[in-house]
Formats: structure tokens, C-alpha cells, sequence
């Protein structure tokens, strides 16, 4: 489990990341915090990203407005993350990452670039009120992370 400095400072990123987004900060970027981590903190971070992802597109759809913007923004910072906390190498016996991850590297990224993509896309709904697109957008982001875990968690 991460550390609960760590923690909050992950989740701070990611509520300031989401404010300065919804206030129209043209990037995102990886949580500068990955980058000292340990294996068994990427894995968790990484866990509690993909549960937040779930949890979000749960009720997302039913969004609109500012906390549709703050749902799509939680969904981009995530996959803007993913890469980053998935260091090569970085399996513990708390992973369900597979071994094939690091061998299809290219393959593998492309599904979390795929996301990243969607979540954009679902962000830029959001903010122009475009609901269809948004509904549109969170179902690509659904059907590519069940792409992923099909492929590549064990």
C-alpha cells in the first residue's frame, strides 16, 4: 500500500491536474512522483488509478457539465499516467501485470495511447456540452481498457 504522504500527494496531483485542466490548461502531464517510486508503490499507484478509472466511468454517463469535465479530466490525467507506472520491470507478487507487457511494449502502450485519445476526446465533449461524443468517448475508454485486461493482466 502506498505510503499515505505518497497517496496524497498522488491524489493532490490529480485534483490540481483536474482543476487547472477544467480551467482550460491545454496540457497534461505524468505525475512527476512516478518517477522516484518504488515497484511496490507503482503498483499500487497504478492499481488505485485503474480502480478510480472504473469507478469513474461507472457514473459518468450520467454526468454533465462541470462534473462531466472533472470525470473526463480524472479519466486523461490516469492514462496520461499509466505508462509511467508501468516501469519495466516493475511486477511484485501484489501485480496482476503480465510478463508480456515489456515484450509488447509498443503494442501494449498503444492500447493506453488508444485511451488517452478517447479520454481527450471525452474531455473536449465535456467542456463543449457535446453529450453524444462524450457518451461516445467513454465507451471507447471502456472497450480499451477491457482490451488491455484481456491482454495483459493476469
Amino acid at each position: 500500500m502506498l505510503p499515505k504522504a505518497l497517496a496524497l500527494a498522488l491524489a493532490s496531483t490529480l485534483l490540481l491536474g483536474a482543476i487547472a485542466f477544467a480551467q482550460d490548461t491545454p496540457t497534461v502531464v505524468v505525475d512527476p512522483a512516478i518517477a522516484t517510486m518504488t515497484n511496490d508503490q507503482l503498483v499500487q499507484a497504478r492499481k488505485d488509478a485503474m480502480k478510480q478509472n472504473g469507478m469513474t466511468l461507472r457514473g459518468a454517463g450520467q454526468l454533465s457539465g462541470p462534473e462531466a469535465v472533472a470525470a473526463a479530466t480524472v479519466l486523461l490525467q490516469n492514462f496520461v499516467n499509466l505508462p509511467a507506472l508501468f516501469k519495466e520491470g516493475s511486477i511484485t507478487p501484489d501485480s496482476k501485470a503480465l510478463p508480456v507487457i515489456w515484450e509488447k511494449w509498443d503494442d501494449f502502450k498503444a492500447l493506453l495511447d488508444a485511451g488517452a485519445a478517447s479520454a481527450a476526446k471525452a474531455l473536449a465533449a465535456a467542456t463543449a456540452g457535446d453529450a453524444a461524443t462524450y457518451a461516445a468517448a467513454l465507451d471507447e475508454i471502456g472497450k480499451s481498457c477491457g482490451s488491455c485486461h484481456s491482454q495483459y493482466r493476469g
